[in-house]
């Protein structure tokens, strides 16, 4: 199987995983909004803002360093995974040490016990760290898939039986640790790989040249993804951080669902070819162009019917997070396609690049936000979609002179996925306006009936325009997923054959 066949059937692995996790997930926060308050989640983002910043440094960058790495032996992988069970030990005590600061920071007592209890996920953490990466590094994301959503399911689960009987908060906290258990002992049984107890300087050293600016990136990445949800939390406090919380969540659904399943194929698949600019160019566009295709009309069309959204899955006491999310829309289609720079930083060996960047974006996020806070949530949304959108283009042109790539071109395959989603973006704003007159009150046929319009409208522009981009993703996922049905339809058969020859054997006797 060549490159391009492992990379493909990788993405699809990817993809189901991705899309299981993500739909699960989404089911179970709303039926945890449902059995708790917005304060509940903002306590628990309280907490997270460190254990967040506890995993940008947690793994030494190894990881990413043992994927992009072409040589690698037993060494490089032994003292990797010493070194981050060592760290995630010193985590956990930092942790409990300054828990009390941190809950004095936002004035919340019970924040000290919930960080405790989350970072207990860092002592976990590192018996899958290695595993994870070796199955990355082959594209072996089927098992990948198999431990992921096995820790989805069962941590969603009893996170929801813990609310349930009134646990309150404290479902929220033990999710991630029993996420983190869970995914710990399944990759344990799929994985082959066993650490022995070498541990070697010169690995390391090797390793931390790499995974240094990737543990330097990650920690001010942390910092700039963070700083608003530190903001509100200390301005704005518990409630409104919940409410701003799940705005946020919301608008990178279709980035941690879609994106996502790209970009943790395109680094190792790209880190294979980083010295080909030409193949570099034309796997970037394509993946950028197919990423666009789908979370621009999500976005879209989240933008017109996220009253009715919000007010049906999440409940009406989530209503003042509507317009907030409709703010951030344009973010997250923003940053479902900039996520994708990364993957060429790094497979060029650039993680510097990365790290000097989200410098620069941690203290610009930090001025917008600090003043934006004073209007509420709103203003801190309109504070980070002014940012994004004048600071998009900036990192977008250093990441394409790394590949000698035009911004002509770049945004060239853009052009389907914005030509769709603007026509879908005025039919739908037109009917809803119309509907809500008629329908007043009625969010149920508004929603429905929307989303199908929507996506009528979204493939007919792009059939009527003859966007040839419709078909390839077409026909990639009828190519990937055909044999599979077939394979389900040969067993069916198979199965209905067996039981009628053992029909007929019974009869016989």
């Amino acid at each position: 199987m060549n490159l391009e066949q492992r990379a493909t059937k990788g993405v699809m692995w990817s993809g189901i995983s991705q899309f299981l996790r993500q739909g699960f997930q989404f089911v179970i926060i709303a039926i945890l909004a449902h059995l708790l308050s917005p304060e509940d989640f903002g306590i628990v983002g309280m907490a997270l803002i460190f254990t967040g910043l506890a995993v940008a440094v947690n793994e030494l960058g190894f990881g990413a360093a043992i994927i992009q790495r072409k040589k690698l032996d037993e060494s490089h992988l032994s003292t990797s995974f010493w070194a981050s069970l060592g760290m995630g030990i010193i985590i956990f005590i930092t942790a409990v040490i300054v828990s009390p600061f941190v809950a004095g920071f936002f004035k919340k007592d019970i924040v000290a016990s919930v960080l405790i209890v989350c970072s207990l996920a860092f002592l976990i953490g590192p018996f899958s760290l290695i595993h994870r990466s070796l199955l990355f590094k082959k594209l072996d994301f089927k098992k990948l898939a198999v431990v992921e959503i096995g820790a989805t399911l069962i941590s969603g689960i009893s996170a929801v039986i813990m609310a349930f009987v009134g646990f309150g908060v404290w479902s929220l906290a033990w999710r991630g640790v029993i996420a983190a258990l869970v995914t710990a002992v399944l990759i344990w049984i799929v994985s082959k790989w066993r650490p022995s107890m070498q541990f070697s300087l010169k690995s390391f050293k090797e390793l931390f040249k790499f995974g240094g600016n990737v543990v330097g990136a990650n920690f001010v990445n942390y910092f700039q993804a963070n700083v608003d949800y530190m903001i509100v939390g200390r301005i704005l406090g518990a409630p409104l951080l919940g409410l701003y919380t799940l705005a946020y969540r919301l608008i990178t659904f279709p980035l941690d669902k879609i994106s996502t399943v790209v970009t943790r194929v395109t680094f190792p698949t790209f880190s294979s070819i980083q010295d080909d600019n030409l193949r570099l160019r034309r796997g970037y566009l394509k993946t950028i162009s197919y990423i666009s295709l789908v979370t621009f009309p999500a976005l879209a069309g989240l933008f017109i019917v996220a009253p009715e959204f919000v007010r049906i899955v999440f409940g009406e006491k989530w209503m003042p997070a509507v317009l907030p999310l409709q703010i951030l829309c344009i973010v997250g289609m923003l940053k479902s396609i900039g996520t994708t720079v990364g993957s060429i930083q790094y497979a060029k060996g650039r993680p510097d690049i990365a790290l000097k960047w989200d410098t620069f974006k941690l203290i610009s996020i930090g001025i917008c936000v600090f003043f934006g806070a004073r209007y509420g949530i709103v203003g801190v949304a309109y504070a980070i979609a002014i940012l994004t959108v004048v600071t998009f283009p900036i990192i977008q042109l250093i990441t394409n002179s790394l590949i000698n790539l035009s911004f002509r071109e770049y945004l060239s395959s853009l052009y389907p996925a914005t030509l769709g989603s603007g026509a879908m973006l005025l039919v739908l704003a037109v009917y809803c306006a119309l509907l809500r007159t008629i329908l007043y009150q009625n969010d149920a046929m508004v929603l429905i009936s929307s989303i199908f319009l929507g996506i009528t409208v979204y493939f007919a522009a792009l059939k009527m325009a003859k966007i040839k981009e419709l078909d390839e993703v077409i026909q990639i996922a009828a190519g990937i997923f055909k044999p599979y049905f077939q394979s389900i339809k040969g067993k069916v058969v198979l199965g209905m054959k067996n039981a009628r020859n053992c029909g007929r054997s019974r009869y016989t006797k």
